[in-house]
C-alpha cells in the first residue's frame, strides 16, 4: 500500500463494497480490517491506515454503510437506544442529532465518533420508518425517540 497521488487504489461505492483496482476485495477478513483501518489525514481524507503503511481511499458516498439498526429498551423508565450495524460488522449507538436526510430521501448519520457518515441500507431505512414522524408546523420530518423529536435536516 503505497501513497500515491494518483487516483486511489482502493475505492468504496454506495453500497460500501470495497475494490482494489477495481477489484472487488470479497475476502471478509481483509475487508473488515480495512474497514475497521479506514481514519482522515491532517487534510480531513479518507487513508486506510495499517501499521505504518497508508493509502488514500476514494469514496462514492458516505464510506460506511448502515446495513441494519435494532432498537433496545434500558433502564426502568423504558427508554430506548437505536443500535447501528455497520458494514464492518461493528455497532455502535446512533446520535440521533446527527441524523439527516440525504439525496434520493436516503438517511445519514454520523459515526465512528462523528469522524465519518453512514448511509442507510435499504433494509436500516425501513426499520426506521416506523418512528419517523411528521411536522405540519415546521414542515420538516422528525425521529420520535424517548419523547423527543430530532428534526431531519434535508440535503
Amino acid at each position: 500500500m503505497k501513497n500515491s497521488m494518483k487516483s486511489p487504489p482502493l475505492r468504496i461505492d454506495k453500497e460500501g463494497r470495497l475494490f482494489f483496482q477495481g477489484e472487488e476485495i470479497t475476502h471478509r477478513k481483509t475487508y473488515l480490517l480495512y474497514f475497521r483501518s479506514l481514519t482522515r489525514d491532517e487534510s480531513g481524507r479518507v487513508i486506510l491506515r495499517v501499521g505504518r503503511e497508508q493509502c488514500p481511499v476514494e469514496s462514492e458516498d458516505a464510506p460506511f454503510v448502515v446495513k441494519t439498526i435494532e432498537f433496545v429498551s434500558f433502564g426502568l423508565d423504558g427508554q430506548e437506544a437505536i443500535w447501528l450495524t455497520l458494514n464492518d460488522e461493528t455497532k455502535e449507538k446512533l446520535v440521533p442529532e446527527t441524523l439527516r436526510i440525504g439525496p434520493g430521501n436516503v438517511p445519514y448519520c454520523k459515526v465512528r465518533e462523528g469522524m465519518f457518515e453512514a448511509r442507510f441500507s435499504r433494509n436500516a431505512y425501513q426499520l426506521l420508518v416506523p418512528h419517523i414522524r411528521y411536522d405540519k408546523e415546521e414542515n420538516c420530518f422528525f425521529l420520535f425517540l424517548n419523547k423527543n423529536k430530532y428534526y431531519l435536516p434535508g440535503n
